[in-house]
């Protein structure tokens, strides 16, 4: 592959994903999956009406339900580790960067 063909690559490969995200945000995805961790289910909301009826005590905390998605893979556990040593090489170099620039403008 030339340099030609390896940029095109790289051009549409970033506008695909640009396009993905972009249309992702227009249809309300991300707002719809917030509405409906924020929802009660109709099974909790005939709990809460029920214990209403019978006058117990209300806490929140007994009607809602949280979802807890397992990331733990082996490519989730190698997207961790690189994002913490690319933010500590990252991290390094700009306070090395800076650093030396310092010199010059304390001088």
């Amino acid at each position: 592959m030339n340099k030609e063909n390896i940029f095109k690559f790289i051009f549409m490969f970033l506008l695909v994903i640009y396009l993905c995200l972009y249309f992702t945000n227009m249809t309300g995805l991300y707002e719809y999956k917030n509405y409906k961790k924020m929802s009660l289910t109709s099974e909790q909301i005939e709990k809460f009406e029920q214990d209403v009826k019978n006058g117990k005590e209300i806490n929140i905390d007994n009607y809602i339900v949280e979802e807890k998605t397992m990331h733990n893979n082996k490519i989730g556990n190698f997207g961790k580790k690189f994002s913490f040593k690319f933010s500590e090489v990252l991290t390094n170099t700009l306070t090395k960067t800076f650093n030396f620039l310092s010199k010059f403008i304390s001088e």
